[in-house]
């Protein structure tokens, strides 16, 4: 752990915007935020988290030294008018944004009004800035995060400077919370927004002693006995599984998590089913090599392995979820039918449809020449995957496709996956 300091002069607000394009913006805490404010804590300073989602007044608090921004594409638009109220408010407040947005498109954030970008993870480059800042040292424009290591160095997220009951993130029907046990990702997939904050980085573990430390306290703290795990990969390898189910099985919780079809084998599967889990998510993507391919998504993945690992889960007694993207460079109607048709050949429960979107950062927004993409609409706030009433952002065009198509053949999965009797997972009351 950090050792608190004494306390320092300066205050910070940490502030998270609202996604009204969304059914729920407000399912769980801003786990990022919360990891800053702790490290910012421990460093003596007063934080305040102001999480705007679930809101409708968008109201940040006034009287702070520093703002700290967390962007996504979506509401990037929404923390720059944010940001706007507190200049004419606050003048001689300082600014600095991090998240994926920033993080991709540093200039963007910089003549939007930010005074400092954090690119990538930020509690070291935070504190350090703070720092600066009550010295009256001139801070960088632009300042790469050094990544925290080792993890089990990090104190808890700051869970107690937001109102956890208010969030309804859910597990087998309870109320949960989410925990990190992992950073980075070692994969490079062209098209995932998951590797911009530690893009170049190795992915890096927390002991499984450190994980159920946190999870004892968390259970002790808010009475809860359910949790989802907020790793890309929890089940990363097989090692990795057998030590973290090893250490999970006395605490008796139940959980979900995410996992890679190449490691879910029989024997994993029941290995997590054993330890808690009982919800388990897999990026699937498409049913097809071609799409799935190196020159393309460069996922990693068969469809071969797709189905051995969604019927091991299954056969576990887990009930699973698949995420899918329509819309790739170089989808056709021939490879959404390979997609319909290995899908329901195996058996899997929930499922949700994306529209392939560029995100900043990603190979297929920075070189889209590259996958013959055409054209794409820079209008970051029209960015989601999954809005209100199943509703997505289409926002690029290939040398094959538009817009249009995408949205037909997104149509087709969904209500060939419905008639298969499957369920769409904004549906799902028990797994939100």
């Amino acid at each position: 752990m950090l050792t608190r300091e004494m306390k320092r002069s300066l205050s910070l607000c940490l502030v998270n915007a609202p996604a009204p394009g969304l059914d729920d913006d407000h399912l769980e805490p801003p786990l990022g935020l919360l990891y800053l404010a702790a490290c910012a804590r421990d460093a003596g300073f007063e934080v305040e988290v102001a999480d705007l989602t679930g809101t409708t007044g968008r109201q940040v608090p006034s009287g702070f030294d520093v703002y700290g921004w967390s962007t996504f594409s979506t509401s990037f638009h929404l923390s720059a008018e944010l940001l706007d109220v507190v200049r004419r408010d606050q003048p001689s407040a300082f600014h600095i944004a991090g998240g994926p947005h920033a993080t991709a498109l540093p200039h963007q954030a910089l003549s939007s009004g930010f005074d400092m970008v954090v690119q990538g993870e930020g509690e070291r480059a935070l504190v350090e800035a703070l720092q600066a800042r009550e010295v009256g040292q001139t801070l960088p424009e632009v300042v790469v995060g050094t990544p925290p290591m080792p993890l089990d160095d990090l104190p808890y997220p700051a869970f107690d400077l937001v109102d956890v009951d208010s969030y309804t993130r859910q597990v087998a029907g309870h109320r949960c919370l989410s925990v990190l046990t992992s950073r980075g990702c070692p994969f490079a997939c062209s098209f995932c927004n998951s590797t911009i904050m530690g893009a170049g980085r190795p992915i890096r573990f927390r002991s499984p002693q450190a994980v159920v430390g946190e999870l004892e306290f968390l259970r002790d703290q808010y009475d809860l006995g359910h949790f989802r795990f907020q790793d890309d990969n929890f089940a990363f390898s097989p090692r990795r599984v057998a030590e973290m189910t090893a250490a999970l099985r006395p605490l008796d919780i139940t959980y979900r998590c995410f996992s890679r079809v190449s490691v879910c084998s029989p024997e994993v599967a029941q290995a997590l089913r054993a330890s808690g889990c009982a919800h388990v998510s897999f990026g699937v993507e498409s049913g097809s090599p071609a799409i799935l391919g190196r020159h393309a998504m460069n996922k990693g993945q068969s469809p071969e392995q797709i189905a051995w690992a969604l019927t091991n889960a299954h056969a576990a007694g887990l009930r699973t979820r698949i995420f899918l993207i329509v819309g790739f460079p170089g989808e056709t109607d021939a490879t959404i039918a390979e997609t319909l048709a290995l899908l329901t050949s195996v058996p899997w429960d929930e499922f949700v449809v994306y529209p392939l979107i560029p995100y900043p950062g990603t190979p297929i927004h920075d070189e889209p020449e590259r996958f013959g993409i055409t054209s794409i609409n820079h209008t970051y706030s029209d960015y989601y995957q999954i809005g209100s009433g199943r509703a997505a952002g289409f926002v690029m065009k290939t040398d094959s496709f538009d817009e249009a198509h995408v949205r037909q053949w997104r149509d087709h999965v969904i209500d060939g996956l419905l008639a298969a009797g499957r369920e769409w997972a904004g549906d799902s009351a028990n797994y939100r």
